[in-house]
């Protein structure tokens, strides 16, 4: 099979679909770009057309290097098939439901793994030449080493769910020593290939290319960040050198946090498979009764992109306030954060239902129906054990966070911005205990953790919240159904990826 595959213009047809493919993902992006939004069938293509970009360039890799070695090495031919079935695999999850089936995101895992192994050490072997020695050795073991601990994970029950940090720490021994080996190993082919005082066509233009594009980016964070300083140019020339390092860096800093909001927003709303959510409208209604002002939402929606992300099998927390009337009864009807959000407050939601529900989303803390903002596949309630005014102040309070931003930092130390959990935090603070985490050098708390110290806490007397009802979900039946806390208890430990257990 290497051998006719050998003899075939391959190659070059490889290169086409590369060419094609780079065009059009760089054309869907484009299109996203002007209109706002990618939208589900431009995403779908997109993916195609990367799918389509990643697999040629792998495959030409290996076809390329057979032609080099002229030997009878099996080596590119299972490439070639590993590459062929995880891009099969790949479009059967991108455009059909299929995607709900643990058995072809297996697939995928076990034939996309490999065949970027197969590329990699093919790579390492044509860079290495006959001078092949110890760093080419241990960075060949250490690009199987890693490729076998990332096979493994497609092969785990639980795919990507409950990986332990010391999966993680060692299997960042080999990550290092392959990223390090292969670059000792490409810097001595390209010394080895490098002719005294010469440049060839190629990397001479690459090299201008990329002095460009240095200066271009240079300039325009240098202009973004110095505009409206004309005055103080004038005035004094270098006065303007000594705070371009700021500004440059607090540039930056905007532009990485909108790049972050951006993707973020992305993940969050991108929602790869279409079904109706497991609870229905009607189970809604009829739990809505059984809640009070100040009740704690905890709600999960299978197959969004964000899931495998956010730690814990739940993700999502909303603070229940109830009607008009509720807040009177509390005694903040007339509260002057009420007021102040009245005309929104009493407006209606988004599915034509009244506003019941404060929570922190995408666009900003903001008010929302109860149908609307529980309709998932599986909600907890939880309600604090505090006083109707303590009940009452952290309502208010929550009131007052309306109309804030959402913060794609997740850092509990800025109030300016907030996250879901982060709401809920500053509305009971100093009533309610929460412990934050610190995750990515920031202090924050996962709604998985809201869960916990209700369950850590369950049946002692200095409790802080009691447990009200579980809507668990049956996958296979495609429906939701009320479970008793033995079953909320199981559920934090349930898988956080897209897949779900029947």
């Amino acid at each position: 099979m290497a051998r006719h595959l050998d003899r075939t213009p391959l190659i070059g047809l490889l290169a086409g679909v590369m060419a094609a493919s780079l065009a059009g993902a760089l054309l869907m992006l484009l299109i996203a770009a002007v209109m706002g939004s990618l939208g589900v069938v431009r995403a779908q293509v997109l993916l195609t057309f990367v799918c389509l970009l990643l697999g040629s360039l792998l495959m030409q890799v290996q076809l390329g290097s057979r032609r080099r070695e002229r030997g009878g090495s099996l080596l590119p031919a299972v490439g070639v098939a590993v590459i062929l079935v995880s891009q099969v695999a790949f479009l059967t999850l991108v455009w059909t439901d299929w995607k709900t089936s643990t058995f072809v995101w297996r697939t995928w895992w076990v034939s996309m793994v490999p065949s970027v192994l197969v590329t990699h050490l093919m790579l390492l072997r044509v860079w290495a030449g006959r001078r092949g020695g110890v760093i080419e050795m241990l960075t060949g073991i250490c690009i199987v080493w890693a490729g076998l601990m990332i096979l493994y994970l497609g092969l785990r029950k639980d795919m990507l769910a409950g990986i332990s940090p010391a999966y993680l720490w060692i299997g960042a021994v080999p990550a290092a020593g392959t990223v390090i080996g292969s670059l000792i190993v490409l810097a001595r082919r390209l010394l080895r290939s490098a002719r005294p005082g010469t440049l060839g066509k190629r990397a001479a233009l690459g090299a201008v290319m990329m002095s460009h594009l240095v200066v271009a980016v240079a300039g325009f964070y240098f202009g973004r960040a110095t505009a409206g300083r004309r005055e103080e140019l004038r005035r004094d020339p270098n006065a303007l050198v000594g705070a371009a390092g700021g500004d440059l860096r607090e540039q930056f800093r905007k532009d990485k946090y909108g790049a972050i909001t951006k993707v973020a927003t992305y993940l969050g709303d991108t929602r790869i498979v279409t079904r109706p959510p497991f609870i229905r409208l009607e189970q809604i209604e009829k739990l809505e009764p059984r809640l009070q002002p100040g009740d704690i939402l905890l709600e999960r929606r299978n197959w969004y992109l964000s899931n495998p992300w956010l730690p814990g099998f739940w993700p999502h927390a909303a603070l229940y306030v109830g009607r008009i009337e509720q807040l009177e009864q509390l005694g903040i009807g007339t509260h002057p954060a009420v007021l102040k959000q009245q005309a929104g407050y009493l407006a209606k939601a988004e599915d034509g239902r009244a506003n019941t529900v404060i929570e922190a989303v995408s666009e900003g803390v903001i008010f929302n129906s109860l149908t609307h903002s529980t309709h998932a596949d599986y909600v907890a309630v939880l309600r604090p054990r505090l006083a109707r005014g303590q009940i009452a102040a952290a309502i208010a309070r929550a009131f007052e966070q309306v109309g804030k931003p959402y913060d794609f930092n997740f850092d509990f130390d800025d109030t300016s911005k907030l996250v879901c959990t982060q709401l809920v935090y500053v509305a009971y603070e100093g009533l309610l205990s929460f412990p934050l985490q610190r995750i990515m050098g920031r202090r924050t708390l996962p709604a998985n953790e809201i869960a916990r110290t209700c369950l850590a806490q369950a049946g002692r007397a200095d409790r802080q919240l009691d447990f009200v009802l579980f809507l668990d979900a049956a996958p296979a039946r495609a429906a939701a159904f009320e479970a008793d806390q033995a079953a909320f208890r199981q559920s934090v430990d349930r898988p956080r990826a897209l897949v779900e257990r029947p």
